[in-house]
């Protein structure tokens, strides 16, 4: 442990109140033989109280903490962004000896207690710390005394804007672009439309998932988050935490990927950069070469520097090798194992988007095609050449609408689920907490006493041939103030073997936030009088229609069916849908459909 490590260590404990007496006396110490720590326990002391009231759920303390940064914010504020990444990690890593037993879920937020304090894991803080950035970015947008442009978090409008350098000259409009999304998040907004123009200079916070950003000359860049990264010219992509894989094609070479203490400039290749909490930087070049350079002040401008000028060269590196560079008290590169897998070729599989017909209002009526990336390619299906599902064991929800219409129900009503229709299907189908891990029962003997597995069983009216990414869609409906990722469900083998399981879905890949997620045309509920205990009950027991509502939206997300454990090639008869009983909303399945073989799609 360094000196800058060893004092950040003692002065967390010390703002936590866990420093005992020789503590103490080794932090006087510290700080008696080194000035500059005196600066860094300034910097540590704001990002622990700036931390706090990000973590905070009260409201009216993070109304204050606004105010309060609004005052205090440096006019750079790429530098302040810096600093408190940099301090995150270092308190992470205190913080990390005393709550290895603390797990941080998607879902809930759990504090470890030491000492009678809050205690943030390093989940914790990465997630505060991308929250810091983006609370930053507003107060900017809202401070009055401000003289840069609004940083508007919430803007869904982005025409190409001109930056050039400080004397005015001329340049072409910036034009990089969102080329396309995979179960993305960000901070305090919406997903942006595909093919929009990113605003320049404003900084994204991407949660989680994968953003691809298209360049004119060619370049691209695949962002997975946790990240912060913005746009600086048509030439030059400013990451400051986070993962990106770039992509430079013939044409495309120069491009060049700021970081807090390197620039890598790209000289014909495709190379990774990885950027910690610290603003430790890592490049692994897959292919070709990439030359990094030493930032001169250890902050990334948010004005593009035109050429290399300034900047002392560090190192040329070339196919398979990689290398870390840091500047903690002064800059260093190291030489580290290479990881192609490191580099992402292109976002994961899953579903794209979708077109249907729509009534007079625009809502989805009927589905018509579908888009998916298979195996990395993207495919285009009509929904004529997709495999329709036969519901076969069906038991529903208690006190929940069990079919979805457009106001006409079939003979027999099961058919809900084998159309085409966005606005129809058997919904609120039963559950379970926890996956099945045996065999459903989807059929028992009238004099039986054995009840049916709570759920759904599908049957496919062909064999589904399991291929590389989803093999099956599946579709449901969801309205805003309902869980924006999708009601989670599980999916099981109908007949289990060894090497098949469950596999449980909790984010979609279209989701509310998804712009692809279309709204649904006004459709109709059906509520039954008493338990639908089977199929012969939803046929033939009473029940009541009325209007389901305007505001839902087709969410979609594909499942793999290498997820279940099966092989490669392997045909699939069939399906069995569970409600995962995570909270007090169940999954509404309206359509539900099995994808053609790969070599089908290629064949046509």
């Amino acid at each position: 442990m360094n000196t800058h490590e060893q004092f950040a260590a003692l002065w967390t404990d010390y703002l936590e109140g866990d420093l005992d007496e020789a503590g103490m006396v080794e932090l006087r110490e510290l700080i008696a033989a080194d000035d500059s720590l005196l600066q860094l326990a300034a910097d540590m002391y704001q990002t622990h109280h700036l931390l706090g009231l990000v973590v905070d759920k009260g409201t009216a303390r993070q109304d204050l903490f606004v105010c309060e940064a609004m005052s205090r914010l440096p006019e750079d504020s790429g530098s302040f962004v810096d600093r408190v990444m940099g301090d995150i990690s270092i308190a992470a890593r205190t913080s990390r000896s005393t709550s290895d037993t603390a797990s941080v879920t998607g879902r809930s937020d759990r504090d470890t207690m030491r000492g009678g304090r809050r205690v943030l894991s390093r989940g914790q803080l990465s997630a505060a710390a991308l929250a810091i950035v983006a609370i930053i970015g507003l107060a900017i947008w809202i401070s009055p005394r401000r003289s840069a442009q609004p940083l508007d978090i919430a803007n869904r409008e982005q025409p190409p804007s001109e930056i050039g350098p400080s004397h005015g000259d001329a340049v072409a409009p910036i034009e990089a672009r969102f080329a396309s999304l995979a179960h993305a998040r960000f901070f305090g907004e919406l997903l942006p439309p595909v093919d929009s123009v990113l605003t320049p200079r404003r900084d994204y916070v991407l949660m989680s998932g994968f953003v691809e950003v298209a360049f004119p000359a060619g370049a691209s860049a695949i962002l997975e988050g946790p990240a912060v990264f913005r746009v600086l010219s048509n030439e030059c992509l400013a990451l400051d935490i986070g993962r990106c894989s770039v992509h430079a094609p013939d044409g495309s070479e120069g491009f060049r990927v700021e970081t807090p203490v390197t620039r890598v400039v790209d000289r014909g290749t495709r190379f990774a950069v990885s950027v910690s909490e610290t603003s430790e930087t890592e490049v692994q070049v897959i292919e070709g070469a990439a030359d990094v350079y030493q930032q001169p002040d250890h902050s990334v401008s948010r004005t593009p520097v035109q050429d290399d000028a300034g900047v002392e060269f560090q190192v040329r590196l070339k196919s398979n090798q990689a290398q870390t560079f840091t500047n903690i008290g002064k800059f260093s590169a190291d030489s580290m194992p290479f990881n192609s897998d490191a580099y992402h070729q292109g976002l994961p599989d899953r579903v794209i988007s979708y077109d249907v017909t729509r009534d007079d209002t625009g809502g989805a009526i009927d589905l018509t095609s579908v888009r998916v990336q298979r195996g990395g390619t993207v495919m285009d299906l009509a929904v004529e050449e997709l495999i329709p599902v036969e519901v076969t064991s069906f038991t529903g929800h208690s006190g929940h609408a069990l079919i979805a219409s457009n106001g006409t129900l079939p003979e027999p009503r099961r058919l809900t689920s084998s159309d085409f229709s966005l606005q129809t299907g058997l919904i609120n189908p039963d559950g379970s907490r926890e996956p099945l891990t045996t065999d459903p029962i989807t059929s028992v003997p009238d004099s039986s006493e054995a009840s049916l597995t709570p759920g759904m069983a599908i049957r496919f009216q062909s064999p589904v041939v399991n291929g590389p990414g989803p093999d099956v869609i599946f579709f449901e409906l969801q309205s805003i103030g309902y869980p924006p990722e999708g009601d989670a469900f599980h999916v099981s083998p109908l007949q289990f073997r060894d090497g098949l399981r469950s596999h449980t879905i909790q984010v979609y890949d279209l989701t509310l936030e998804s712009p692809e997620a279309l709204r649904v045309a006004t459709f109709h509920i059906h509520m039954f009088k008493g338990p639908v205990d089977s199929l012969e009950d939803l046929e033939t027991r009473e029940h009541a229609s009325r209007h389901g509502g305007s505001k839902f939206r087709g969410l979609a997300v594909g499942i793999d069916l290498s997820d279940l454990g099966y092989a490669n090639g392997e045909r699939v008869e069939g399906l069995f849908i569970q409600d995962a009983m995570d909270d007090q909303h169940n999954v509404d399945p309206v359509f539900i459909a099995g994808l053609p073989s790969i070599s089908e799609v290629q064949d046509r």
